[in-house]
């Protein structure tokens, strides 16, 4: 019996050496692991200050230089002071310009004659697909400097407010230049260069597929549609509406798409008029599609109720010298894509 209690004390005190000699390797390879970790985590950490870094503004904003006499200057500016920080997108003719970002401007010159421009706050939302819409047309003179401030008032449907250098400048004054994106628009020329030589100092690869075709627009009057404030047509109206089918149909050999656009002035409540530019566009819509079109991808109406104003400066009483200004912001805009004859 003393042989077995010494042999017990003699295993137990080898099984407690071999613990002691594991638990030794393991914390070995613990501290051993930690160092590597510390290793591998400075290694990774390290390229983080050789990060690449774009910066989104330039200098700030000085005052303009002159137009070129062949050409006109045109400044689009967002004030700092908007609640919104998503980007303003810019389209002039259909093609990219910039993307403004808070207490941001954009500079360019452009040909004389009619320029399309179009802002859109949070494109990316739309698939960018806010290039199609209508916009605003510009009348641009050469050697004039054109103020444009993004109107951000009627959020998220935005639009562009003209000024003079004189009413622009406290606001102008404190934005800075954008500059992370590039121009792709043609409008859009450097100043000083003419039209032609700016074009050839472009090289662009040759494109890899037939470009879309690009929308075209027509405008309606509602005056000549519909009374004042009322969606029923007359009976004038249907004769406009054949003249625009007859005319669709003389310069396209095929209709992709249709989108019937309202427009109304800014007479009235804000619900009142998006209701009203609807319901016309509704109904444009209805007697186009009534003719009988092959349309590929059918035909859309949309209402904007008293948003992209082609007019400002009206009252917005419902005066009769008013309900006359604002005549040429009641309108519809039907914008069609397809093959051109």
């Amino acid at each position: 019996m003393q042989f077995l209690a010494e042999d017990t004390v003699d295993k137990s005190h080898f099984q407690g050496s071999v613990l002691g000699a594991l638990g030794q390797k393991v914390a070995l390879a613990i501290l051993a692991g930690c160092f590597f970790v510390t290793i591998a985590s400075s290694a990774v950490a390290q390229p983080t200050s050789s990060r690449v870094s774009i910066d989104a503004f330039g200098e700030l904003y000085v005052t303009a230089m002159a137009a070129p006499e062949d050409q006109a200057r045109v400044f689009v500016y967002r004030s700092g002071q908007t609640q919104n920080a998503s980007p303003v997108n810019i389209y002039l003719n259909g093609q990219y310009h910039a993307s403004l970002l808070r207490g941001g401007f954009t500079e360019f010159c452009a040909a004389p004659g009619a320029v399309n421009i179009k802002v859109a706050l949070d494109d990316a939302s739309r698939l960018h697909t806010s290039k199609l819409d209508a916009g605003q047309r510009l009348e641009l003179k050469a050697g004039q400097t054109n103020f444009l401030k993004v109107d951000e008032s009627t959020s998220p449907a935005i639009g562009l407010l003209s000024g003079t250098a004189a009413q622009t400048k406290a606001e102008i004054e404190g934005t800075r230049r954008q500059i992370h994106t590039i121009s792709r628009a043609k409008a859009a020329l450097t100043c000083g260069q003419p039209a032609a030589v700016a074009a050839a100092a472009v090289r662009l690869p040759p494109p890899a597929a037939p470009k879309p075709p690009v929308p075209r627009e027509y405008a309606l009057e509602t005056d000549a549609l519909f009374e004042f404030g009322k969606a029923e047509i007359r009976a004038s109206g249907y004769n406009a509406i054949e003249s625009l089918v007859q005319r669709l149909l003389q310069d396209f050999s095929s209709v992709e798409r249709i989108r019937v656009i309202g427009f109304t002035d800014p007479i009235g409540s804000a619900a009142f008029n998006k209701k009203l530019s609807q319901n016309r566009a509704d109904v444009v819509a209805h007697q186009i599609g009534s003719r009988n079109i092959p349309i590929a991808r059918g035909i859309e109406a949309e209402g904007r109720g008293p948003i992209e104003l082609v007019k400002t400066g009206c009252g917005n009483k419902p005066t009769p010298e008013n309900k006359l200004c604002h005549a040429p912001n009641r309108r519809v805009m039907v914008v069609i894509t397809g093959a051109r004859r």
